[in-house]
């Protein structure tokens, strides 16, 4: 996105399933204090009450930038795919299924007026985003997003690799790995499935998990170590064979990386390429500066 404007601002928004999150930016790519905003939505629910949200945060955001004497002239928009990045439309089924098909830049255009508006993916978002704040200068670098799912990207020479629908050029939830896919075991799911398999008690989520291993539950420790092994597994032959130098860690459960990073190095620890496994900074909002950069 172009930030040389005076007196302008920018809005990235980070597209989750149940909120969406947005800041504004200054014509540098300086994220302007106190502009966060969250709002929820409801991916799965009725076009009309999506597309309200969305247009929540741009108002809300306009004034926000209203009171700091700036004018919005462009957005940014991080969204998982399958979505047509070109021209703004959702191609999703498995969530935000009501809109499928419906073109969203026009949304921003009835709130704002005439704007720019642009989507990525939120891989690429998280990769740029980590690039950016971690200030190290690899030329090949990947990023792995460990979340509800299992997001992925990589960048060389500063520029993330695309498909041809804007999506990732390389993709890895649905590998085949062992009795699934990719995601099975590196995921919300695939921990919760593998500690409840330990003995670990029903009905706690991986914030709960994270926090008996730090405590030293024998079942969580296994379970997040053996996640670390599993994306390792997943992971070598990628970096390897496109000889990565940096791979970033993001999503929620990178939160808790301490608890499946020894295994992750130990796993990939023969790539003579790999110079740095990192947890991305402000793992958070790390996508919403990848949107400006």
């Amino acid at each position: 996105m172009d930030l040389n404007m005076n007196n302008t601002c920018f809005l990235a928004v980070d597209a989750g399933g149940t909120y969406l999150k947005g800041a504004l930016f200054l014509e540098e790519g300086t994220l302007l204090k106190n502009s966060f905003i969250s709002v929820p939505v409801d991916s799965m629910g009725e076009a009309a009450g999506i597309k309200a949200s969305y247009q929540e945060l741009a108002v809300k955001q306009k004034g926000q930038a209203l009171k700091e004497g700036l004018e919005i002239k462009g957005i940014g928009i991080c969204i998982p795919g399958p979505f047509d990045y070109a021209e703004g439309i959702c191609k999703m089924k498995h969530k935000y299924a009501s809109i499928y098909g419906i073109p969203m830049r026009p949304w921003f255009e009835e709130v704002l007026g005439h704007i720019t508006v642009t989507f990525l993916h939120d891989s690429e978002a998280f990769l740029k985003g980590a690039i950016k704040l971690s200030g190290l200068n690899y030329n090949r670098v990947c990023g792995v997003i460990i979340g509800t799912g299992l997001g992925f990207a990589v960048s060389q020479n500063q520029v993330v690799l695309r498909n041809l629908t804007g999506g990732p050029k390389i993709s890895i939830y649905q590998m085949h790995y062992k009795n699934g896919i990719a995601e099975d075991y590196v995921s919300k799911r695939g921990i919760i499935k593998r500690y409840q398999e330990l003995g670990g008690k029903q009905g706690r989520e991986v914030l709960d998990i994270a926090n008996a291993a730090k405590s030293g539950e024998a079942a969580a420790i296994q379970a997040f170590q053996e996640t670390g092994t599993h994306l390792a597994a997943i992971l070598y032959e990628i970096i390897r064979d496109n000889e990565m130098e940096c791979l970033f860690l993001g999503g929620a459960i990178s939160k808790s990386a301490e608890l499946f990073l020894p295994q992750l190095k130990e796993g990939l620890r023969g790539i003579p390429s790999l110079k740095l496994i990192k947890k991305a900074e402000d793992i958070d909002n790390v996508p919403l500066y990848g949107v400006v950069s």
